[in-house]
């Protein structure tokens, strides 16, 4: 063999040799990244666990890395920053973000209704028992914290003055004042007001049906992300909406996942879950522009800007309108 076969035959092994890494290295090593930032665990984080763990954001071509962030500021923070790319985050820090003049837009509505229970300790057995009480929320300015207010506005009582509202800092830190004793109610998600109940705690009101509204949770970018990345963005929604026909078509499926990321394996705490955020999620899920508007009059009370502003500037539906058009063509042509 001369020098130029030599030569050839080297290139040529080189050149199948980079055909086999690009072409048989794993998917996922070649997915868009794209990462997420959650809260609190809650049934309203089910939807992407089930997107993460059902492999739905895979399908589409992306690696999504779910991030832990407490708190709702910290976590819008960490989106116009740039250091995630889409929110899971309840709507006011959203919309006071918007109206401060960051870039926000809610993308979908995945728990439109507040999906919080008031758990209380024996001898409360209506609202106006809650005068003087000890009241537990997460921190001032969550979506505990609006909840609250809401219902205790819908019951003719005030929260400053007729009650006296507490930062427990987390959810189960909330069910641990109860049994201490430092509080006498607090507001409670699903699967933890199930363990209040389990404990012979009374819940008081289940929220989605007192009659008060607003956008709990939401999927949350940039208009500026949304902007430079539409392909991936329509991608995300996809794997939601995926997501969310799996939880309700799947309901063994879906227990798995509440079980294991609640690190529970009590049947009645498993299906109490399920049947509690199961129904309130939607297909598309198209964020509620009343619940918007609710969250806007609650803030229009210490901030001008609230009160003029419409819910249709906070949110950008386009995408599962094109998932839905989408959906629709494809059940034509079937």
């Amino acid at each position: 063999m001369n020098g130029r076969e030599g030569k050839s035959t080297a290139f040529f092994f080189v050149g199948v040799a980079v055909w086999i890494v690009f072409t048989l290295r794993p998917i996922s090593s070649i997915a868009q990244t794209v990462r997420i930032a959650i809260g609190a665990a809650s049934v309203a984080t089910l939807p992407t666990w089930v997107a993460a763990e059902g492999g739905y954001f895979s399908r589409e071509g992306l690696r999504a890395e779910v991030v832990y962030i407490r708190g709702g500021p910290q976590t819008i923070s960490a989106l116009i920053g740039g250091d995630v790319n889409f929110v899971q985050v309840y709507s006011q820090p959203i919309l006071a973000a918007r109206l401060s003049g960051a870039d926000t837009v809610i993308v979908a509505g995945l728990i439109n209704q507040p999906l919080f229970s008031v758990m209380t300790v024996a001898g409360i057995e209506k609202p106006e028992d809650l005068r003087g009480k000890k009241l537990g929320i997460t921190t001032f300015g969550s979506a505990t914290d609006l909840a609250l207010r809401l219902a205790l506005k819908h019951w003719g009582l005030k929260p400053e003055g007729d009650v006296n509202i507490l930062q427990i800092r987390g959810v189960p830190e909330i069910l641990a004042g109860l049994k201490s004793g430092a509080i006498q109610a607090g507001v409670l998600s699903p699967p933890t007001s199930m363990m209040a109940l389990k404990a012979g705690f009374k819940e008081l009101a289940y929220l989605p049906r007192v009659g008060i509204s607003f956008q709990l949770t939401t999927l949350t970018t940039t208009r500026r992300y949304l902007g430079n990345n539409r392909a991936t963005s329509l991608k995300v929604l996809k794997a939601y909406v995926g997501a969310i026909e799996r939880i309700k078509a799947d309901k063994t499926f879906a227990l798995n996942v509440i079980g294991k990321n609640f690190k529970t394996s009590d049947p009645e705490v498993l299906e109490y879950t399920y049947s509690a955020g199961a129904p309130l999620l939607k297909i598309p899920p198209y964020p509620s522009l009343e619940g918007i508007q609710a969250t806007l009059d609650f803030m229009g009370e210490t901030d001008s800007r609230a009160k003029r502003s419409n819910p249709k500037d906070f949110v950008d539906a386009s995408l599962l309108k094109e998932i839905e058009s989408s959906s629709q063509t494809e059940r034509r042509k079937n």
